[in-house]
């Protein structure tokens, strides 16, 4: 079986097209509830424009599409956990990227 990191919304899209939930279902869809701060296609479209233009390993850039930080210190703390360094040219693109600036 091959696995893939899809992100929260995706997940959120997943489980609320099923009728019925058992509990372990139940519970990530409220969790899924509690941090969805986009859509599922939008969410696809960020992580594959972050793979392509920042050159991101897609596990990164799912989790920094759920996260969605709005500041370079947000971003650097995320990235820095899977020890990647981003120039501070990048990081400002992120910025503006996840800020719509």
């Amino acid at each position: 079986m091959k696995s893939k990191f899809i992100t929260i919304p995706e997940v959120f899209d997943i489980l609320t097209k099923k009728n019925e939930h058992d509990e372990t279902e139940a519970e990530n869809l409220g969790y899924c509830e509690a941090f969805l701060k986009m859509k599922g296609k939008d969410s696809k479209k960020a992580v594959s424009d972050l793979v392509k233009n920042f050159k991101l390993p897609e596990k990164t850039a799912v989790k920094l599409v759920d996260l969605v930080p709005k500041t370079k210190e947000e971003i650097t703390s995320i990235v820095s956990g899977y020890s990647i360094l981003l120039s501070e040219e990048d990081l400002n693109s992120l910025v503006s990227y996840f800020t719509g600036e």
